[in-house]
């Protein structure tokens, strides 16, 4: 049974805002009508970390916030605390992240709450008895929220090879030890003779698993690595790959098990919506983005978690490649995300996800544009 997706794109007039094209959207998908007077509701969104400009902007963020506080709910932004490091590591800095990035209370109208806590460890063990996960250490303040609206900005990712809404609401409401548990099967290594020598990813590694040989070039000790594959991202030769071959399904499968743990005592009080604008390689995680890769397409809103980042993903690889890209108008690409992220099989993702019952990969898009 195919899923609904309604679908806005991003023309404007002076009646039809890309605002009011939001809030119209967000109605469509019933989860106003389905917010009972008080309940507690979780804004889950990626607030970026500062030097990123990619991220979804805060104007959004207030729309759905206001029509949350019409329908008689109490709305919070919320993320949880990371695993790589940065400046998200801990609730302060965390807080602190979003206030500059522009999520304030003043202009975003609902407060930031860090959803695992002070440092991390705010967590419920939530049954999931799946095929790779028993329990999933889901973040307390998502957990506990009445209701789960997830705002995602929509981008190529370096390891599912797009971060969507399954995306935000599994690795986004675990834990940090949650994530580690997620990441443990990813090993990246170094190819010696791509290493440049700049030791850019002994800099990023928080784990302190990656040191300089005597011939200054990096090399990984498994025994330490964390799997945050933050080495992947800001090696500027691009001489450190994940290797597949043994984490590709693992992660794939853990990480659908653990967004459907997020979702589990939320009662359909569920929403999802992706913006398809500035469309950049990589997570919203790094404190830098290279520019986008394909040209914007418009705003989703679904039900259905699965649905929703399957058309996101179809409408990014029909997409129109974009000049000083890592693209580069190469149009010929039938595949945008592999030839992006060089993950090939980011679909596996989608397929486990509807296989578990999350959703389907079957939809159909409701233009709503006008």
């Amino acid at each position: 049974m195919s899923s609904k997706i309604f679908f806005a794109d991003l023309r404007a007039r002076a009646d039809n805002s890309l605002l009011a094209k939001t809030a119209r959207l967000l109605a469509l998908t019933g989860f106003l009508s389905r917010i009972r007077k008080g309940d507690k509701v979780a804004v889950k969104l990626h607030w970026g970390e500062w030097g990123n400009v990619a991220f979804l902007p805060p104007p959004f963020v207030r729309c759905v916030v206001d029509e949350i506080l019409k329908a008689g709910g109490k709305p919070f932004l919320t993320d949880t605390n990371t695993l790589y490091s940065g400046q998200r590591r801990n609730a302060i800095d965390n807080v602190l992240t979003a206030l500059k990035n522009g999520f304030s209370l003043e202009a975003a109208g609902a407060p930031v709450i860090v959803a695992d806590g002070l440092t991390g460890q705010d967590c419920v063990d939530v049954p999931v008895n799946g095929k790779r996960i028993e329990k999933a250490k889901i973040a307390g303040g998502v957990y506990h929220a009445d209701a789960l609206i997830s705002l995602a900005h929509f981008k190529g990712h370096e390891l599912y090879g797009f971060g969507g809404a399954l995306k935000n609401i599994a690795m986004g409401c675990a834990t940090p030890a949650g994530k580690q548990i997620l990441h443990s099967d990813v090993k990246p290594g170094v190819k010696s003779e791509a290493c440049i020598g700049c030791e850019m990813c002994v800099t990023a590694c928080a784990a302190g698993a990656i040191r300089m040989g005597k011939n200054r070039k990096a090399a990984i000790d498994e025994n330490l690595c964390t799997g945050c594959a933050e080495c992947v991202a800001v090696c500027p030769a691009r001489a450190i790959p994940i290797n597949w071959k043994t984490a590709s399904a693992p992660l794939m499968e853990k990480t659908a098990e653990y967004a459907k743990a997020a979702l589990s005592n939320k009662g359909g009080r569920c929403a999802f919506i992706n913006f398809l604008i500035n469309i950049s390689p990589e997570c919203d995680c790094y404190p830098w983005n290279d520019a986008p890769f394909v040209a914007d397409h418009g705003i989703l809103a679904s039900g259905d978690p699965v649905a929703i980042d399957q058309a996101s993903a179809d409408l990014v690889n029909a997409g129109q490649a974009l000049a000083n890209s890592r693209l580069d108008l190469k149009e010929h690409v039938t595949d945008k995300i592999a030839a992006v992220t060089g993950i090939k099989d980011w679909g596996a993702l989608l397929k486990y996800a509807e296989a578990i019952g999350i959703g389907s990969r079957k939809y159909e898009i409701v233009n709503v544009s006008s």
